[in-house]
């Protein structure tokens, strides 16, 4: 019994880990031109939000790769960005997905918009679009490192 017991606890540790390998993570990367801090998992396509910016150009682009809001390419619609603090509404153009399910939806802030104050005291963030609302940890988010990038000189 004891052996079963043993053999079955192992299996379930070993089983695990590669789920536990998948979880999605903060990670902040930045090129020539543009900085990203994405939280998804590493070398994937998997996205659950992506915050970029040109870097030192003053603006911020909140990417949401997945929404049910089922609009045509180019279209309008409004993104509500919250923490325990506060909320904003901003208008968002969406992106209608490749085999027509989905589509990706982005808004573009200023640098200087109270939120990311917000945000950077804060342990989460929610993105609202129409009916679907994601809320998002910001443990381990380099939030100042991409806001750094991103303001102007």
């Amino acid at each position: 019994m004891a052996n079963r017991l043993f053999i079955s606890l192992l299996a379930t540790a070993v089983l695990a880990a590669p789920a536990a390998a998948q979880e999605r993570q903060w990670s902040l990367d930045a090129s020539g031109e543009d900085a990203y801090l994405v939280f998804g998992v590493p070398d994937s396509d998997d996205i659950g939000v992506s915050i970029w910016c040109p870097i030192q150009q003053g603006e911020v682009h909140v990417y949401l790769p997945e929404t049910a809001e089922n609009l045509g390419d180019g279209q309008k619609t409004a993104m509500t960005i919250s923490t325990d603090d506060m909320s904003i509404n901003v208008e968002a153009a969406l992106d209608a997905g490749q085999d027509g399910g989905t589509s990706s939806v982005e808004a573009t802030l200023p640098d200087d918009s109270p939120i990311f104050d917000s945000m950077l005291k804060a342990d989460r963030f929610t993105i609202k679009v129409g009916s679907d609302e994601t809320v998002f940890p910001l443990f381990e988010a380099d939030l100042s490192g991409l806001m750094d990038l991103c303001r102007k000189n």
